[in-house]
C-alpha cells in the first residue's frame, strides 16, 4: 500500500511565519506536526511507500527532514509552480502522484492535521470495507457543522449524503482530509475531471475536496470512519494556539528564561531567549530573542528579534 501526505498549500493565513516554512513542519506541542503522522505509519506494515507532495518553495526544507528520519521508503514530489494561484491544488495533487507512481491502494491524508485516532485502526477499518472511505469527526453542535463539509451514513457507515457547509447540517460527522482509495477506485478521478471538465473553472474542481467527496459519494460505494477526540488543522492564528494548548498538559519552555513572568498556554522552543519579558497564550520558535516586552495571543517565528515591544495577536517573522 502506498501513502500520499498532502504537504503543498502555503498557508497564507500564517504570514509572515509560513512565508518560508511549511506548515506541516511548524510545531506542535514541541514537534513537526508531520512527526504525529508519520511516527504511526513508519509502524505500519502494509505501508511500503511514503509520497510527500509540496511546492517548490519548501523543497529544501522538506529533503532535510525526511533525510533526517532515515527511512527508505519515504520519496519528495515536488509540484511545479511558485505562487498560491499557480498551485495543483487538493484533487490535483492527489491525481499528479498517482498519474506518475502507479496502482496501488493510497491512503491520502492532509500533512497539516493532528488526528487523535491511530491510522492503523482507520485502514483495518477501511480494508474491512474494502471501498473508499472518509475519516470524520463528530464536531460539538449542529451550530459548528455548519463550517464544514458535513456527511450522513447509514448503519453500516455508508455514507448516504455529502453537504457542503450547509445551512441545516444533517449530522455533526466532519469529513476530514484523510481518505483510502482502494485500487478498484483510482479511475474516480479521470471520471471526476471528465464530468467537470468545460462547465466550471479548473481550480474549482482540482481545489474542492468537498466537491470531489460529494460527487463521488452520489456515484460510488463510500464509508464514514467516524471518530472522537481530536481534530485540528492549525490555519489561523487563534487555531494554532488552540491546537497547542489542547495537545499538551502544561508549558513548554526549551529556551533561555530570565526574570520574566509566563502565563499559560505557553510554548518557548530551544536556543531563545526571554529576558525581563512577559509571555501569555503564545508560541515563541527556535533561536529568538525577546527583551523587555510582551507577548500575548501571538505566534513568533523562529531567529525574530523583539525588543521593548508590545505584541498582543501577532504573527511575527524576521525575514531574511
Amino acid at each position: 500500500m502506498k501513502v500520499l501526505i498532502l504537504a503543498g498549500g502555503y498557508a497564507t493565513r500564517l504570514w509572515p511565519i509560513t512565508k518560508n516554512k511549511a506548515k506541516p513542519l511548524l510545531p506542535l506541542a514541541g514537534k513537526p506536526i508531520l512527526d504525529y503522522i508519520l511516527e504511526e505509519l513508519e509502524q505500519i506494515q502494509e505501508v511500503d511507500k511514503i509520497y510527500v507532495t509540496t511546492n517548490e518553495r519548501f523543497e529544501d526544507s522538506f529533503r532535510g527532514y525526511l533525510g533526517q528520519r532515515g527511512e527508505e521508503k519515504y520519496e519528495l514530489i515536488i509540484e511545479k509552480q511558485k505562487a498560491e494561484g499557480e498551485k495543483y491544488g487538493a484533487v490535483g495533487g492527489m491525481m499528479n502522484v498517482i498519474k506518475n507512481k502507479g496502482p496501488s491502494n493510497y491512503l491520502i491524508i492532509g500533512g497539516d492535521n493532528y488526528y487523535s485516532f491511530k491510522i492503523k485502526d482507520f485502514l483495518d477499518f477501511s480494508f474491512e470495507k474494502g471501498d473508499f472511505t472518509n475519516a470524520c469527526f463528530r464536531v460539538e453542535s449542529l451550530e459548528e457543522a455548519k463550517n464544514y463539509g458535513i456527511v450522513d451514513f447509514d448503519e453500516e457507515n455508508k455514507i448516504q449524503e455529502f453537504q457542503e457547509k450547509p445551512e441545516s447540517p444533517k449530522s455533526r460527522m466532519a469529513s476530514t482530509a484523510c481518505y483510502y482509495i482502494p485500487e478498484k477506485r483510482l479511475d474516480v478521478f479521470d471520471k471526476y475531471v471528465n464530468f467537470w471538465k468545460g462547465k466550471i473553472p479548473e481550480d474549482k474542481y482540482l481545489d474542492e475536496p468537498g466537491r470531489f467527496i460529494g460527487w463521488t459519494v452520489e456515484r460510488y460505494d463510500v464509508y464514514a470512519y467516524p471518530f472522537e477526540g481530536k481534530w485540528m488543522d492549525v490555519g489561523t492564528r487563534e487555531g494554532y494556539l488552540r491546537a497547542e494548548g489542547e495537545i499538551r498538559d502544561s508549558n513548554i519552555l526549551k529556551g533561555d528564561i530570565r526574570s520574566s513572568e509566563i502565563g499559560e498556554n505557553v510554548t518557548v522552543l530551544e536556543n531563545t531567549t526571554v529576558k525581563d519579558s512577559e509571555i501569555e497564550n503564545s508560541i515563541i520558535f527556535e533561536d529568538c530573542n525577546i527583551e523587555n516586552s510582551i507577548v500575548k495571543n501571538s505566534i513568533v517565528g523562529d531567529k525574530t528579534r523583539i525588543q521593548s515591544k508590545d505584541i498582543r495577536e501577532g504573527l511575527i517573522k524576521d525575514i531574511e
